[in-house]
């Protein structure tokens, strides 16, 4: 195989990841303005902040889900 060769199949192999890449990332912000529209999330998150989120937003959605079932 020539180089030019190896040089097209990593350029193919590059463009190929950063499609992955937009493709996920679309996903992730079409995810957030579904259903999370007014929601900030962090660049990390720490336990107690995930502890914090899940009994304001989830927990609080579970309760009222599980009310109104009965």
């Amino acid at each position: 195989m020539t180089p030019l060769i190896f040089f097209l199949i990593a350029l193919l192999s590059v463009s190929a990841l950063l499609i992955v890449g937009i493709a996920f990332f679309s996903i992730l912000k079409f995810i957030k303005k579904r259903y999370y529209p007014n929601w900030k999330f962090p660049d990390y998150v720490s336990v107690g902040y995930a502890e914090y989120l899940y009994h304001k937003f989830i927990k609080n959605d579970l309760e009222a889900w599980q009310k109104k079932q009965r």
